[in-house]
């Protein structure tokens, strides 16, 4: 299951093993082994920022970095 963290700000990920690609309006997190995008971080025009992900590790790592503001399943 996808889960959208949204976080009021931008979260300090410190992500070691992937892949980052960077774009406009956010960041790509990919698995270089698997060639796979495991994490998207999205930012939003009002400062907002989602997360999205399957990876628990990640889910924990977010909530630490970041005030959530609200979570939905996909």
């Amino acid at each position: 299951m996808i889960v959208e963290i949204v976080l009021k700000n931008e979260p300090s990920l410190e992500l070691e093993g992937y892949e980052k690609i960077e774009l406009p309006n956010g960041t790509i997190f990919a698995n270089p082994v698997e060639k796979r995008a495991e994490i998207v971080v999205k930012k939003h025009p009002d400062g907002r920022v989602s997360v999205f992900t399957d990876k628990s590790e990640v889910i924990k790592s977010v909530v630490q970095s970041g005030e959530v503001v609200d979570i939905h399943a996909k």
